[in-house]
């Protein structure tokens, strides 16, 4: 008998080594799979790493470094203005100008190459940056935006520009810009969206916040914001939001100076400079860039984001160079929707559109990848069942009392809105 106590002791053992074996075997499988996951990431999850080896999570967020270069409004004449400099296409620099044509008369651009002291003269021509109006009219003249083109033959990196004029011959009294020429390129799909000033100042932090919180929703996350007196206190909160590596703040809040010189100037033309800054800022940087105000919504039918719009652009080869989008007008002063008349937030409790209103402003969402490699730029005018960009405005045209023209597309967005975490933050636990 003692001989078999022996045998099954024996049995026992050998079975709970090899058991012990292949438990070793498969803990050793997973562990690895586990660090492969940390190191790579999860399928599907876009800058988000997962330590699952002690369930912590963390969110990489690049650094897309949309404030470069730091711009303003520089002085050559009294009439002529530079704000920033570019450099992404080989032997040229290019500029954003302002002023009058007669200022641009024999004008000179002068560059300052990377470890040199001595500048180089350069050959300088200039085009108008496109707009929908002639400009304000002086003396018969009138002042518009331009596009300033500095070309250069040496092999080295342009780091600054300077302009001599016909009044200002000495280098030692004209500004010199700052160039970006780096050559960072991303793969990412977002979105960047450039903001241009209201047309009424000042606006409650409500309502600016409404307009980030709406956009980050449909993932258009990145926002540039050529700043016009926003106060200090809130851009600091929404910069420390957005450098949270916090999963919940996916957004990025970049501030760019915008002390414009001239008083007087019609909106489409300061909308147009800021979207020539805004295309070559973002260069390389995102795939899609659009210019809004902070009262322009854009507001997708359909789908739930803009970059899913576009991407079944692509896969059904409607891929265009840039993309108009139709736009509806809501007069602020009509009554409240009855409905939504308790939301907080104005796009919600405005929901009739004014049809008699003819829209002078077309928005534009560029393809950034390939604005600037073509000549002819391929438009395609996206259908109002898809998308449309609402404008929320104090009308003073009269409006026809007897329309009907109500669209509530935009409310679909408002649950997601009101359980968005920076709602919660800056609407709910503020009242």
């Amino acid at each position: 008998m003692r001989n078999y106590y022996q045998a099954a002791l024996a049995i026992t053992a050998v079975v709970s080594l090899v058991s012990l074996l292949f438990y070793r075997h498969e803990y050793n499988k997973l562990r690895y799979v586990l660090e492969v996951f940390n190191y790579f990431g999860k399928p599907n999850q876009k800058n988000v790493e997962t330590n699952c080896t002690n369930n912590v999570s963390t969110f990489s967020k690049p650094n897309m470094k949309f404030e470069v270069p730091t711009s303003s409004w520089q002085r050559l004449e009294n009439d002529l203005y530079v704000y920033s400099a570019y450099n992404i296409h080989d032997t040229e620099v290019q500029v954003i100008g302002f002023g009058l044509p007669s200022s641009i008369q024999d004008m000179q651009c002068i560059i300052f190459f990377e470890n040199e002291i001595k500048p180089t003269l350069g050959s300088f021509k200039y085009i108008p940056i496109n707009s929908n109006l002639s400009g304000t009219n002086t003396d018969k003249s009138f002042y518009s935006g331009y596009y300033f083109y500095c070309h250069y033959t040496k092999n080295k990196i342009p780091v600054g520009i300077t302009f001599l004029t016909k009044s200002n011959i000495n280098i030692n009294d004209a500004p010199i810009l700052a160039i970006k020429s780096d050559r960072y390129n991303s793969n990412y799909t977002n979105v960047g969206v450039c903001v241009t000033p209201p047309l009424i100042k000042p606006m409650h932090s409500s309502e600016m916040i409404a307009f980030i919180n709406f956009h980050d929703i449909i993932g258009m996350d990145n926002f540039i914001v050529y700043d016009f007196g926003i106060s200090n206190d809130f851009n600091s909160q929404l910069k420390e939001l957005s450098k949270s590596q916090n999963p919940q703040w996916k957004f990025t809040y970049t501030v760019v100076p915008w002390n414009f010189p001239f008083s007087g100037i019609h909106p489409n033309i300061i909308k147009d400079l800021i979207q020539a800054d805004c295309l070559y800022r973002t260069y390389n940087k995102v795939m899609y860039t659009i210019s809004l105000s902070w009262e322009e919504y854009v507001v997708p039918r359909y789908h739930h984001s803009l970059v899913e719009l576009m991407t079944d652009f692509k896969q059904s080869k409607m891929k265009a160079d840039r993309y108009k989008i139709k736009s509806l007008t809501f007069c602020t002063q009509q009554i409240d929707n009855a409905h939504t008349k308790n939301t907080r937030f104005t796009v919600f409790k405005k929901t009739y559109f004014e049809s008699s209103i003819i829209d002078n402003r077309p928005i534009y969402i560029y393809n950034t990848d390939e604005v600037f490699k073509k000549d002819n730029i391929y438009i395609r005018e996206i259908g109002k069942d898809l998308i449309t960009l609402n404008r929320y405005k104090h009308c003073f045209e009269k409006p026809n009392p007897n329309a009907d023209n109500e669209d509530t597309s935009i409310l679909r967005f408002m649950e997601d809105i009101q359980d968005s975490p920076m709602y919660r933050k800056f609407i709910l636990n503020t009242r």
